[in-house]
């Protein structure tokens, strides 16, 4: 198995899927991330002030109206290390001293630091002094301290002989904060949820396994066709059965195994057009198939676990090929989780394929069949569950079994158990013309069908192709949902959209 066909592949197509799919719960995220941040920033986020004055620094060690690039860069250069001595210890305890004392303030060195930065211009001989503080009349207090003391304080007995500085930009008492940015945190808290959440999408998406569509299934089919697709569907009378039924569908009874209810869920005229077209292209698919068997072709479904839907698959195709008028017989090969007689609501306890292969019955076409249970189809149901359904399928009874059916019969299809599950579906191999290998949409999962493949293929079993069930009549699963109402194809149909095990 190609190793490429395991995982997604991270394209452009990839990702905007991703996007498309999940738009409106990213746009959630984003409204929600927005108002966080909005919330956040109004309610814990205290409003800081600041005041900011300008200085600038004159080279006074050349003559009147002489300057050039030298001096000019001098006098920068002057203007970034008094940028720096702001900074410093010995000029914070000078402004401290003389604001706490001016104000009757306590301020400490410690926040006064916090509260103080400096900068310079490059290549100007110019630096600034911002203070910030949440109380905007401290912050004004403090730089009117700064301006006063500045020219004094950065300049010693060296460096007064070569530069001098004067305040050239005084400081305000500030009207708005500088901080926070309210616009801009909303907008950054917004942007933030929804790549949050696009990331778990995609890592969601990326890291599926699962099976939602013909294309994922054929990435992973190694070249063996789909031969069909079974939209979800149910209908009014089944609808009713499920209001008033105790037993509901996928429901787990007191010992943990899971009860369907099968009532309604057969091809008749009130099955709904999409599911109709569905079987028929099955059908025509699989009589394709079956043109390279000069005799009647024997079909087995199988699956990798349980779940997929294959027995209703399997019963609905066996009924489209007898619509045709065709002698078709259906047997029931899962002897250990036998279905066939309650879709056909056919006695769970008569003889059938247990007993045909125990040898009960020496005639078991005739014994151990129900004759016309669908129109043209006899139906072989499981009979008493045996011990040794493994053992039973590939004895030399079944083998004869199915050359008698073949005599008998126009087609033959056999219900089989998940091959991932147990050993059953694999040992009839030698006598089935093609298996059919049912993978149910959102629900199969990729490994499973690889392993399910790799099985077949070791055996060198004739794989028909996958048929994918139980497909989304909405939008990206389906090219079935342009019949869910009325065309000059079908009748009137109304869009069913509940699902039910196939």
């Amino acid at each position: 198995m190609n190793e490429q066909t395991k995982t997604n592949e991270i394209t452009l197509s990839f990702l905007v899927t991703v996007f498309t799919k999940r738009l409106i719960l990213l746009m959630l995220a984003l409204v929600v991330g927005a108002a966080g941040a909005f919330a956040f920033t109004k309610v814990f986020v205290d409003p800081v002030y600041s005041s900011t004055a300008e200085f600038s620094v004159e080279n006074t060690s050349i003559e009147a109206g002489v300057m050039n690039s030298g001096y000019q860069a001098g006098a920068a250069q002057y203007a970034a290390n008094y940028a720096n001595e702001v900074k410093g210890n010995v000029y914070l305890s000078q402004i401290l001293k003389a604001y706490n004392e001016e104000y009757g303030k306590d301020l400490t060195l410690k926040q006064l630091r916090k509260k103080i930065s400096s900068s310079s211009k490059s290549s100007l001989p110019v630096f600034t002094v911002k203070v910030s503080s949440t109380d905007r009349q401290e912050a004004f207090d403090i730089l009117q301290v700064i301006e006063r003391m500045t020219p004094e304080l950065v300049l010693n007995e060296n460096t007064k002989v070569y530069t001098n500085v004067k305040l050239i930009e005084y400081g305000s008492l500030a009207e708005t904060p500088d901080s926070p940015n309210t616009l801009l945190n909303t907008a950054i808290g917004g942007m933030l949820a929804f790549i949050f959440v696009y990331v778990l999408f995609f890592l969601k998406a990326f890291l599926d396994k699962t099976v939602y569509d013909e294309d994922s299934l054929k990435n992973t089919s190694s070249g063996i066709p789909v031969v069909g697709q079974i939209p979800s569907w149910s209908n009014k009378k089944a609808e009713d059965t499920k209001k008033h039924s105790a037993q509901v569908l996928d429901t787990p009874n007191a010992s943990g195994h899971i009860q369907r209810n099968y009532d309604h869920r057969l091809l008749a005229e009130e099955t709904p057009f999409s599911i109709s077209e569905s079987f028929k292209t099955l059908r025509t698919n699989l009589m394709y198939v079956a043109l390279k068997d000069h005799q009647c072709p024997v079909f087995a479904v199988t699956s990798g676990f349980a779940g997929a839907g294959k027995s209703l698959v399997i019963a609905n195709v066996a009924v489209s090929f007898a619509q045709l008028g065709k002698k078709v017989l259906l047997i029931d090969g899962d002897m250990r989780c036998p279905v066939q007689h309650k879709i056909f609501d056919l006695p769970a306890d008569q003889h059938g394929l247990s007993e045909a292969l125990a040898g009960i019955d020496e005639n078991p076409l005739e014994a151990c069949v129900t004759k016309n249970a669908y129109e043209t189809l006899d139906v072989m149901t499981c009979g008493h569950i045996p011990p040794n359904p493994s053992e039973l399928l590939a004895s030399e009874r079944m083998r004869s079994l199915l050359t008698a059916a073949k005599e008998k019969y126009d087609y033959v299809f056999i219900d089989l158990p998940p091959l991932l599950e147990t050993a059953d579906a694999g040992v009839l191999t030698s006598v089935v013309s093609s298996y059919i290998i049912v993978a149910r949409a959102g629900y199969s999962k990729v490994d499973a069908i690889s392993e399910v493949i790799d099985k077949l293929l070791a055996t060198r079993a004739n794989i028909a192709g996958f048929v994918l069930n139980d497909v989304s009549a909405k939008g990206s699963y389906g090219y079935y949902s342009h019949y869910s109402n009325y065309n000059k194809y079908g009748k009137y149909v109304h869009r069913t959209e509940n699902k039910s095990e196939q």
